[in-house]
């Protein structure tokens, strides 16, 4: 009896110092320990049109009916030129355009006149041919007069100045009074309904931009996210840097906002707090069931993160590994 009971107390006693010898850790995935740097590039919000207006036609400015500061929306009328000429050039082509239809109308029924004859033989084969022609010439003159009508109709709708999107006057030249004439400037307009977000890009970070995660513009302690609608395939000789163009994703930035694009990258490394000195070797520890295993890595430097050539899944000890030593017994907790 009382061997049984030195017996039971031996076994608790190697049970309590097996269990003691294990060393709490942490541990967690390798894929999920590995940083991101995050990339900062100057940046603005643009908009995506910024246009003077001009004149089309020529005509005195007869009123201007947006100011500087002005929101207007597309197709809204900013100056009105004065369109007494265009009127009249108008009703000058229609009127004409009503003569050659009577012209028309007589020439063809002369021709009609000239078949009925010519099998009586009371009129010649070049009379016919004449009538046919004449009616030919006007039919071809009516064609070119309904494209002046068409161009006296532009001519009259370009004296009223439209806006050719939504937008906000920034500038005016236009003055009442004064003569406009093709290509004279008269407001100049920022578009408002679309804009995007014009960056600065290193080119080192430009080929990760497609796959960046947390794509941002920060200002003045505020956050918009955003997506990449376009980069230059070209690299500015001066400034060393690609030009990007962000859309954004949500409620846009006053245009004329200054900030940052910011962005995530993956770079594949271990931060140096889960990187441990072991015999000379800089090394990580992970869990190999409930025994800790001392990887090295050949490429790490101290101080500074490293990369390690193993699978992502691999349980990598996060907390506690300082006092770790190679094949010790861990008492493990999940992350």
């Amino acid at each position: 009896m009382k061997l049984l009971t030195r017996l039971i107390l031996l076994s608790a006693f190697l049970h309590s110092t097996l269990t003691a010898a294990a060393i709490p850790v942490t541990v967690g995935p390798l894929a999920e320990q590995l940083l991101d740097l995050e990339v900062r590039a100057p940046a603005m919000v643009v908009p995506a049109n910024q246009a003077v207006i001009t004149a089309q036609v020529t005509g005195l400015i007869e009123a201007v009916e947006q100011d500087v500061g002005a929101s207007v929306k597309q197709g809204d009328v900013l100056i009105r030129l004065d369109s007494d000429d265009a009127q009249l050039a108008l009703d000058r082509a229609r009127a004409e355009l009503q003569a050659l239809d009577a012209q028309i109308e007589q020439a063809a029924a002369r021709l009609k006149r000239g078949e009925d004859l010519i099998e009586s033989s009371f009129i010649s084969d070049d009379d016919l041919l004449d009538r046919r022609t004449t009616l030919a010439v006007l039919r071809a003159n009516r064609a070119a007069q309904e494209l002046g009508i068409r161009s006296a109709q532009l001519a009259l709708s370009r004296t009223r100045i439209s806006a050719p999107y939504d937008a906000t006057v920034v500038a005016r030249a236009a003055q009442v009074g004064s003569l406009a004439q093709p290509g004279t400037p008269l407001l100049t307009l920022v578009q408002t309904s679309a804009r995007e977000v014009d960056a600065d890009i290193d080119p080192r970070y430009a080929a990760d931009l497609p796959n960046a995660q947390d794509l941002r513009l920060e200002s003045q302690g505020r956050s918009w996210p955003l997506g990449l609608a376009r980069l230059a395939g070209v690299i500015d000789a001066a400034a060393r840097t690609q030009k990007g163009r962000f859309s954004f994703a949500g409620p846009p930035a006053a245009i004329g906002t200054s900030g940052e694009v910011v962005w995530k990258v993956a770079t594949g490394l271990l931060p140096v707090p889960l990187i441990v000195q072991r015999d000379g070797q800089l090394g990580v520890f992970v869990a190999d069931g409930t025994t800790a295993r001392f990887v090295a890595l050949p490429d790490a430097q101290e101080g500074r993160p490293a990369s390690a050539d193993l699978p992502p899944a691999t349980l990598l000890v996060i907390r506690g590994q300082s006092r770790l030593q190679d094949g010790d017994k861990l008492q493990i907790d999940r992350l």
